[in-house]
């Protein structure tokens, strides 16, 4: 079963406790004292604290946190971005990409060894993307991870390593679906 990474994206939120969730997303817009708390909070129980958002680097380096992920999906030259904002990071830190849902950036973004590679799934014409996570999954060794980006996708048909759900959207699938409890 993949790990959780619940994306927190409003101060108010506060996620339920789970042992699938390994990771937190915080938005680099969130006040930084609410984010302090929330990083604290969070790696008592054992989990990773990563920024996102337009600047996630920066955010993360601020508030000391374990890394970064970073949306390269519109980006039109994602691997020099990509390594720049790595650079940006500096060494040690956790460093996530999502990628448009082509093969050809998958790969080239791989090569630049990100931790995690995602790619953004609807449940409206799915099928491209979860084909496209099987094949990467056959030929990369860099984890994948799926970011949901409704309530209506299948997580029972994501064959991926992590799964990357808005806190509003995991409340949703846990009152439909215990299991992923």
């Amino acid at each position: 079963m993949p790990k959780f990474i619940l994306y927190i994206d409003t101060p108010d939120e506060t996620p339920e406790p789970c042992r699938n969730i390994g990771c937190f997303l915080l938005d680099s817009s969130l006040p930084a004292d609410f984010s302090l708390n929330f990083a604290a909070a969070a790696r008592a129980q054992g989990a990773l604290v990563l920024a996102a958002g337009d600047n996630a680097a920066a955010f993360c380096q601020k508030l000391d946190l374990d890394g970064a992920l970073f949306d390269l999906s519109r980006s039109e030259n994602p691997v020099k971005e990509f390594k720049s904002l790595q650079k940006q990071l500096g060494a040690g830190a956790v460093c996530g990409v999502i990628s448009r849902s082509r093969r050809h950036e998958a790969m080239l973004l791989s090569e630049c060894e990100p931790d995690f590679l995602g790619f953004k799934i609807w449940s409206a014409g799915n099928e491209g993307t979860l084909e496209l996570v099987a094949w990467y999954n056959d030929l990369f060794l860099i984890q994948s991870a799926l970011w949901i980006m409704d309530d209506d996708v299948d997580i029972g048909a994501c064959q991926t390593d992590n799964i990357i759900i808005d806190n509003r959207f995991y409340k949703i699938l846990l009152a439909k679906n215990k299991r992923i409890d």
